[in-house]
């Protein structure tokens, strides 16, 4: 919400209240398109007067999706697959312009190279509430920016609202 917050605009923070499964097998970059656009439809739905942004995270490594994890046994399984290794954040936004009937779609992606942490280090923020409600167990902008040894890209895809991309969907809705 901070990062939104920087762009000047009022807003509302709205649960989208959508089940994140999706209905078929996705790559990893399908797969955060399809919720993006999940979740915006949904708040659309429920407010046909908005303009409605949704974004989604996925981490990918060697084409498998990280999304969210379970608990802190999915998140140290998540950790030890990403540890030492670049893997790619993607994150994709979805507005509607519900007045206007007007809708636009993108995505942005950075590649994120983690350091080989300890296992002590991996377990101990395994355990952390950071790792809730975070795709690839991380939280870049808190305690796993010391996880991480590199990253290409813009720093706002990783932590899971691009605003470069949420300021062009927004133009474009909203001309």
């Amino acid at each position: 919400m901070d990062l939104f917050s920087s762009l000047g605009l009022p807003f509302v923070a709205i649960d989208p209240a959508v089940d994140e499964r999706p209905p078929r097998p996705l790559s990893p970059l399908q797969l955060a398109r399809w919720a993006a656009a999940t979740k915006a439809e949904a708040v659309s739905r429920r407010h046909p007067e908005a303009t409605v942004v949704a974004a989604d995270t996925t981490v990918a490594l060697d084409g498998r999706a990280f999304g969210k994890p379970t608990g802190p046994a999915e998140a140290a399984e998540t950790l030890r697959a990403l540890r030492g290794r670049t893997h790619r954040v993607y994150t994709a936004v979805a507005v509607i312009n519900g007045p206007a009937r007007r809708r636009a779609s993108g995505y942005s992606r950075s590649q994120v190279t983690m350091r080989k942490f300890s296992m002590q280090e991996l377990e101990a923020y395994a355990r952390s509430a950071e790792v809730r409600d975070k795709a690839g167990a991380y939280a870049i902008q808190g305690d796993g920016g010391r996880l991480v040894a590199r990253v290409d890209g813009p720093v706002d895809t990783v932590i899971g609202l691009p605003l470069h991309l949420v300021r062009r969907l927004l133009r474009e809705v909203l001309a």
